[in-house]
Protein backbone atom coordinates (compact mmCIF):
# COMPACT_ATOMS: atom_id res chain seq x y z
CA UNK A 1 0.00 0.00 0.00
CA UNK A 2 1.21 3.50 -0.75
CA UNK A 3 0.61 6.25 1.42
CA UNK A 4 1.97 9.60 0.35
CA UNK A 5 3.06 11.57 -2.58
CA UNK A 6 6.61 9.44 -3.41
CA UNK A 7 5.96 6.37 -2.16
CA UNK A 8 5.31 5.29 -5.52
CA UNK A 9 8.93 6.16 -6.73
CA UNK A 10 9.71 3.03 -4.61
CA UNK A 11 9.25 1.49 -7.94
CA UNK A 12 11.82 2.42 -9.46
CA UNK A 13 15.25 1.80 -7.75
CA UNK A 14 17.39 0.58 -10.52
CA UNK A 15 20.95 0.26 -9.48
CA UNK A 16 21.02 2.04 -5.66
CA UNK A 17 22.10 0.36 -3.24
CA UNK A 18 19.88 1.44 -0.48
CA UNK A 19 18.34 -1.98 0.45
CA UNK A 20 20.72 -4.74 0.97
CA UNK A 21 18.35 -7.84 -1.15
CA UNK A 22 19.99 -11.02 -2.31
CA UNK A 23 18.90 -11.00 -6.23
CA UNK A 24 19.25 -13.67 -9.04
CA UNK A 25 20.07 -17.21 -7.65
CA UNK A 26 20.98 -19.35 -9.69
CA UNK A 27 19.74 -20.06 -13.24
CA UNK A 28 16.74 -22.64 -13.69
CA UNK A 29 17.69 -25.85 -15.25
CA UNK A 30 16.48 -25.98 -18.65
CA UNK A 31 15.75 -29.70 -18.21
CA UNK A 32 13.30 -29.11 -15.79
CA UNK A 33 10.27 -30.73 -17.00
CA UNK A 34 7.30 -30.26 -15.00
CA UNK A 35 4.62 -32.93 -13.33
CA UNK A 36 1.88 -30.77 -15.25
CA UNK A 37 1.26 -30.96 -19.14
CA UNK A 38 -0.37 -27.51 -20.40
CA UNK A 39 -3.81 -26.88 -18.58
CA UNK A 40 -6.46 -24.47 -17.94
CA UNK A 41 -6.81 -22.22 -14.66
CA UNK A 42 -9.88 -20.04 -14.47
CA UNK A 43 -8.74 -17.31 -12.04
CA UNK A 44 -11.14 -14.30 -11.10
CA UNK A 45 -9.53 -11.11 -9.41
CA UNK A 46 -11.96 -8.53 -6.94
CA UNK A 47 -11.94 -5.03 -7.45
CA UNK A 48 -13.61 -4.02 -4.33
CA UNK A 49 -13.36 -0.76 -1.79
CA UNK A 50 -12.46 -1.43 1.57
CA UNK A 51 -13.97 0.02 4.03
CA UNK A 52 -11.42 1.79 6.90
CA UNK A 53 -11.12 -0.21 10.33
CA UNK A 54 -14.38 -2.52 9.23
CA UNK A 55 -13.12 -6.13 9.05
CA UNK A 56 -16.47 -7.05 9.61
CA UNK A 57 -17.87 -5.46 6.75
CA UNK A 58 -14.94 -5.70 4.53
CA UNK A 59 -15.60 -9.75 4.78
CA UNK A 60 -18.84 -9.57 3.98
CA UNK A 61 -18.75 -7.73 0.76
CA UNK A 62 -15.72 -10.13 -0.13
CA UNK A 63 -18.21 -12.84 0.52
CA UNK A 64 -20.41 -11.97 -2.09
CA UNK A 65 -18.04 -11.71 -4.62
CA UNK A 66 -16.74 -14.62 -3.87
CA UNK A 67 -20.12 -16.57 -4.20
CA UNK A 68 -20.42 -14.61 -7.51
CA UNK A 69 -17.05 -15.77 -8.86
CA UNK A 70 -17.69 -19.74 -7.77
CA UNK A 71 -20.89 -18.96 -9.48
CA UNK A 72 -19.32 -18.06 -12.87
CA UNK A 73 -16.88 -21.04 -11.85
CA UNK A 74 -13.72 -19.64 -10.84
CA UNK A 75 -11.27 -22.17 -10.07
CA UNK A 76 -8.99 -19.49 -7.72
CA UNK A 77 -10.10 -16.02 -6.61
CA UNK A 78 -7.48 -13.19 -5.66
CA UNK A 79 -8.49 -9.75 -3.67
CA UNK A 80 -6.38 -6.86 -3.02
CA UNK A 81 -3.83 -6.38 -0.72
CA UNK A 82 -4.85 -5.45 2.81
CA UNK A 83 -8.69 -6.40 1.71
CA UNK A 84 -9.83 -6.66 4.89
CA UNK A 85 -8.31 -3.71 6.84
CA UNK A 86 -8.71 -0.97 4.93
CA UNK A 87 -7.55 2.06 2.18
CA UNK A 88 -4.37 3.40 4.19
CA UNK A 89 -2.05 2.91 6.94
CA UNK A 90 -1.56 4.84 10.03
CA UNK A 91 -1.01 4.54 14.12
CA UNK A 92 -5.15 3.54 13.77
CA UNK A 93 -4.42 0.53 11.89
CA UNK A 94 -2.61 -1.46 14.84
CA UNK A 95 -6.57 -1.49 15.98
CA UNK A 96 -7.50 -3.00 13.18
CA UNK A 97 -4.91 -6.19 13.13
CA UNK A 98 -5.50 -9.39 13.41
CA UNK A 99 -3.75 -12.23 14.98
CA UNK A 100 -2.10 -14.60 12.08
CA UNK A 101 -4.88 -17.38 12.62
CA UNK A 102 -8.08 -14.74 13.06
CA UNK A 103 -11.45 -13.53 11.32
CA UNK A 104 -9.31 -13.27 8.28
CA UNK A 105 -7.49 -16.21 7.19
CA UNK A 106 -10.61 -18.48 9.12
CA UNK A 107 -12.49 -16.40 6.55
CA UNK A 108 -10.20 -17.45 3.88
CA UNK A 109 -10.72 -21.30 5.09
CA UNK A 110 -14.28 -21.73 5.32
CA UNK A 111 -15.05 -19.33 1.92
CA UNK A 112 -12.42 -22.12 0.37
CA UNK A 113 -14.00 -25.22 1.67
CA UNK A 114 -17.68 -24.29 1.54
CA UNK A 115 -17.30 -22.96 -2.21
CA UNK A 116 -14.39 -25.49 -2.85
CA UNK A 117 -11.87 -22.51 -4.62
CA UNK A 118 -8.59 -21.72 -4.37
CA UNK A 119 -8.97 -17.99 -2.67
CA UNK A 120 -5.63 -15.44 -2.05
CA UNK A 121 -6.58 -12.53 0.52
CA UNK A 122 -4.21 -10.52 2.90
CA UNK A 123 -4.64 -8.87 6.04
CA UNK A 124 -2.77 -6.94 9.13
CA UNK A 125 -1.07 -9.51 11.06
CA UNK A 126 -0.09 -8.75 14.86
CA UNK A 127 3.03 -11.40 15.41
CA UNK A 128 4.30 -11.49 18.37
CA UNK A 129 5.46 -8.20 19.63
CA UNK A 130 5.40 -6.53 15.44
CA UNK A 131 2.92 -6.26 13.06
CA UNK A 132 3.01 -7.65 9.02
CA UNK A 133 1.68 -7.14 5.80
CA UNK A 134 0.34 -10.85 5.45
CA UNK A 135 -0.96 -12.81 1.84
CA UNK A 136 -2.78 -15.89 2.73
CA UNK A 137 -3.66 -18.55 0.49
CA UNK A 138 -6.07 -21.24 0.97
CA UNK A 139 -6.96 -24.86 -0.87
CA UNK A 140 -10.54 -25.79 -2.11
CA UNK A 141 -10.17 -28.42 1.40
CA UNK A 142 -10.47 -25.31 3.42
CA UNK A 143 -6.57 -25.97 4.22
CA UNK A 144 -4.21 -22.89 4.60
CA UNK A 145 -1.93 -23.86 0.93
CA UNK A 146 0.72 -21.01 2.27
CA UNK A 147 1.20 -17.32 3.43
CA UNK A 148 3.83 -14.67 2.22
CA UNK A 149 4.99 -11.67 4.29
CA UNK A 150 5.44 -8.55 2.43
CA UNK A 151 9.19 -8.51 2.61
CA UNK A 152 10.07 -4.26 1.78
CA UNK A 153 7.79 -1.74 2.98
CA UNK A 154 7.24 1.33 0.95
CA UNK A 155 8.69 3.98 2.31
CA UNK A 156 6.63 5.00 5.58
CA UNK A 157 4.75 2.18 5.67
CA UNK A 158 7.51 1.06 7.96
CA UNK A 159 6.11 3.64 10.61
CA UNK A 160 3.15 0.69 10.72
CA UNK A 161 4.73 -2.90 10.30
CA UNK A 162 7.69 -4.89 9.96
CA UNK A 163 8.90 -6.31 6.47
CA UNK A 164 9.64 -9.90 6.46
CA UNK A 165 12.03 -11.93 5.00
CA UNK A 166 10.60 -15.15 3.32
CA UNK A 167 10.01 -17.48 0.60
CA UNK A 168 7.35 -15.54 -2.27
CA UNK A 169 6.49 -18.73 -3.92
CA UNK A 170 3.99 -20.90 -2.76
CA UNK A 171 4.14 -24.94 -3.90
CA UNK A 172 0.50 -26.06 -4.48
CA UNK A 173 -1.02 -28.80 -6.38
CA UNK A 174 -1.78 -26.64 -9.29
CA UNK A 175 1.63 -25.18 -9.54
CA UNK A 176 4.37 -22.74 -7.66
CA UNK A 177 2.79 -19.20 -7.28
CA UNK A 178 4.64 -16.12 -7.02
CA UNK A 179 3.40 -13.57 -4.87
CA UNK A 180 4.14 -9.84 -4.81
CA UNK A 181 2.50 -7.70 -2.64
CA UNK A 182 2.31 -4.48 -4.54
CA UNK A 183 5.38 -2.35 -4.67
CA UNK A 184 7.87 -4.97 -3.32
CA UNK A 185 7.20 -6.45 -7.32
CA UNK A 186 8.76 -3.74 -8.63
CA UNK A 187 11.73 -4.83 -7.22
CA UNK A 188 14.40 -7.39 -8.36
CA UNK A 189 14.25 -9.94 -5.21
CA UNK A 190 10.83 -10.88 -6.04
CA UNK A 191 11.47 -11.27 -9.44
CA UNK A 192 14.62 -13.36 -9.56
CA UNK A 193 13.02 -15.57 -6.57
CA UNK A 194 10.19 -16.41 -9.29
CA UNK A 195 13.14 -17.04 -11.89
CA UNK A 196 14.49 -19.05 -9.19
CA UNK A 197 12.21 -21.27 -8.47
CA UNK A 198 10.38 -21.51 -11.46
CA UNK A 199 7.10 -20.23 -10.62
CA UNK A 200 4.11 -20.96 -12.62
CA UNK A 201 2.03 -18.10 -12.36
CA UNK A 202 2.49 -15.05 -10.87
CA UNK A 203 -0.21 -13.22 -8.41
CA UNK A 204 0.36 -9.15 -7.86
CA UNK A 205 -1.86 -7.88 -5.16
CA UNK A 206 -2.22 -3.81 -5.22
CA UNK A 207 -3.65 -1.34 -3.02
CA UNK A 208 -1.84 1.39 -4.61
CA UNK A 209 -3.84 4.70 -5.22
CA UNK A 210 -3.28 7.35 -7.84
CA UNK A 211 -2.21 10.59 -5.44
CA UNK A 212 -2.24 13.10 -8.57
CA UNK A 213 -4.35 15.22 -7.51
CA UNK A 214 -2.55 15.84 -4.22
CA UNK A 215 0.50 16.41 -6.41
CA UNK A 216 1.84 12.91 -6.31
CA UNK A 217 2.74 10.53 -9.03
CA UNK A 218 -0.21 8.43 -10.63
CA UNK A 219 -0.74 4.37 -9.71
CA UNK A 220 -0.10 2.85 -13.85
CA UNK A 221 -2.42 0.28 -14.95
CA UNK A 222 -2.38 -3.33 -13.92
CA UNK A 223 -1.23 -4.24 -17.61
CA UNK A 224 2.44 -2.11 -16.93
CA UNK A 225 3.58 -4.96 -14.95
CA UNK A 226 1.49 -7.81 -15.72
CA UNK A 227 3.00 -7.91 -18.96
CA UNK A 228 6.74 -6.52 -18.17
CA UNK A 229 6.16 -10.31 -15.93
CA UNK A 230 4.56 -12.49 -18.40
CA UNK A 231 7.11 -11.16 -21.07
CA UNK A 232 10.08 -12.13 -18.84
CA UNK A 233 8.64 -15.08 -17.28
CA UNK A 234 6.57 -16.75 -19.98
CA UNK A 235 3.86 -17.56 -17.25
CA UNK A 236 0.22 -15.98 -16.58
CA UNK A 237 0.04 -12.61 -14.32
CA UNK A 238 -2.83 -11.47 -12.14
CA UNK A 239 -2.35 -8.26 -10.79
CA UNK A 240 -5.57 -6.79 -8.79
CA UNK A 241 -5.73 -3.52 -7.00
CA UNK A 242 -8.74 -1.77 -5.12
CA UNK A 243 -11.00 1.11 -5.82
CA UNK A 244 -12.57 3.86 -3.88
CA UNK A 245 -10.98 6.45 -2.25
CA UNK A 246 -7.91 6.28 0.06
CA UNK A 247 -8.43 9.26 2.17
CA UNK A 248 -7.22 9.95 6.05
CA UNK A 249 -8.02 13.17 7.17
CA UNK A 250 -5.21 15.57 8.66
CA UNK A 251 -2.76 15.60 10.30
CA UNK A 252 -0.70 13.44 7.84
CA UNK A 253 -3.56 13.93 5.17
CA UNK A 254 -3.83 11.24 2.65
CA UNK A 255 -6.15 11.76 -0.60
CA UNK A 256 -5.77 9.67 -3.17
CA UNK A 257 -7.83 7.12 -5.39
CA UNK A 258 -7.62 3.70 -5.79
CA UNK A 259 -7.55 3.56 -10.02
CA UNK A 260 -8.52 -0.18 -10.05
CA UNK A 261 -7.08 -0.82 -13.39
CA UNK A 262 -6.54 -4.77 -12.77
CA UNK A 263 -5.33 -6.90 -15.40
CA UNK A 264 -4.88 -10.39 -16.23
CA UNK A 265 -2.27 -11.52 -18.54
CA UNK A 266 -1.76 -15.07 -20.10
CA UNK A 267 1.43 -16.92 -20.57
CA UNK A 268 1.97 -15.86 -24.40
CA UNK A 269 1.57 -12.11 -23.42
CA UNK A 270 -2.25 -12.11 -24.38
CA UNK A 271 -4.59 -9.74 -21.97
CA UNK A 272 -7.56 -11.25 -21.21
CA UNK A 273 -8.67 -8.74 -18.55
CA UNK A 274 -7.84 -4.99 -18.23
CA UNK A 275 -10.20 -3.66 -15.91
CA UNK A 276 -11.37 0.05 -15.34
CA UNK A 277 -12.11 1.72 -12.45
CA UNK A 278 -15.59 0.49 -11.42
CA UNK A 279 -15.61 -2.10 -8.62
CA UNK A 280 -16.72 -5.33 -9.64
CA UNK A 281 -14.72 -9.15 -11.40
CA UNK A 282 -12.52 -9.73 -13.66
CA UNK A 283 -12.51 -13.33 -14.86
CA UNK A 284 -9.98 -15.07 -17.28
CA UNK A 285 -9.13 -18.78 -18.20
CA UNK A 286 -4.90 -18.84 -18.16
CA UNK A 287 -3.08 -21.21 -19.26
CA UNK A 288 -0.44 -22.53 -17.51
CA UNK A 289 1.92 -24.03 -19.25
CA UNK A 290 5.62 -25.32 -18.66
CA UNK A 291 6.99 -25.08 -22.56
CA UNK A 292 6.03 -21.38 -22.65
CA UNK A 293 8.59 -20.54 -20.00
CA UNK A 294 11.77 -18.55 -21.15
CA UNK A 295 14.04 -19.93 -18.77
CA UNK A 296 16.04 -16.54 -18.97
CA UNK A 297 19.38 -16.65 -17.26
CA UNK A 298 17.97 -13.28 -15.26
CA UNK A 299 15.34 -10.93 -16.02
CA UNK A 300 17.20 -7.99 -13.73
CA UNK A 301 19.75 -6.85 -11.49
CA UNK A 302 20.37 -4.18 -9.07
CA UNK A 303 17.62 -3.33 -6.49
CA UNK A 304 15.00 -2.18 -8.53
CA UNK A 305 13.71 -2.80 -12.28
CA UNK A 306 14.73 -0.03 -14.29
CA UNK A 307 11.99 -1.31 -16.91
CA UNK A 308 9.37 -0.66 -14.64
CA UNK A 309 10.45 2.48 -12.90
CA UNK A 310 7.68 5.06 -12.28
CA UNK A 311 9.92 7.35 -10.41
CA UNK A 312 13.78 8.70 -10.70
CA UNK A 313 16.71 8.36 -8.65
CA UNK A 314 15.78 11.31 -6.81
CA UNK A 315 13.09 9.59 -5.68
CA UNK A 316 14.69 6.59 -4.92
CA UNK A 317 16.67 8.36 -2.80
CA UNK A 318 13.53 10.18 -0.69
CA UNK A 319 12.17 6.46 -0.52
CA UNK A 320 14.89 4.91 1.23
CA UNK A 321 15.33 8.25 3.62
CA UNK A 322 12.27 7.87 4.37
CA UNK A 323 12.12 4.21 5.07
CA UNK A 324 15.51 4.16 7.07
CA UNK A 325 13.23 6.64 9.11
CA UNK A 326 10.03 4.96 9.75
CA UNK A 327 12.55 1.39 10.61
CA UNK A 328 13.98 3.60 13.21
CA UNK A 329 10.57 4.86 14.60
CA UNK A 330 8.70 1.65 14.45
CA UNK A 331 11.73 -0.46 16.45
CA UNK A 332 12.01 2.12 19.17
CA UNK A 333 7.99 2.49 19.85
CA UNK A 334 6.52 1.13 22.73
CA UNK A 335 3.04 1.51 21.65
CA UNK A 336 3.89 -0.72 18.58
CA UNK A 337 5.13 -3.40 20.83
CA UNK A 338 2.30 -3.20 23.29
CA UNK A 339 -0.53 -3.04 21.06
CA UNK A 340 0.88 -6.35 18.49
CA UNK A 341 1.26 -7.89 21.95
CA UNK A 342 -2.34 -7.26 23.26
CA UNK A 343 -3.52 -8.79 20.17
CA UNK A 344 -1.43 -11.45 19.43
CA UNK A 345 -2.10 -14.82 20.55
CA UNK A 346 -0.80 -15.78 24.16
CA UNK A 347 2.42 -18.22 24.44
Amino acid sequence: MRMLVYVIALMLMGRTGAVQIPLNGPRPDNTETSKFAARPLRIAIVQMKSLDHDIDANLRQASIYADEAAARRAQFVLFPELMATGSYLSFYTWDSAEPSHGKTVQWLKSTSRRLHIWLGAGFFEASGADFYDTFVLTAPSGDEAGRVRKQIPAGPEGYFFRGDVGPHVIPTAIGKIGVGICAESYYCFAASQFLKDSADFILMRHSSPDMSNGGGLPSPPGTHIASWYAKKFGVPVVMVNKVGRSYKPPPNEINGIFPGRSAIVDSDGTILQSMANQEGIGIANITIDPARKTRADQVCTGVGIAELAVGGSAGAAAVAEEYARAKKSYDNNPVRKAKALSISPKR
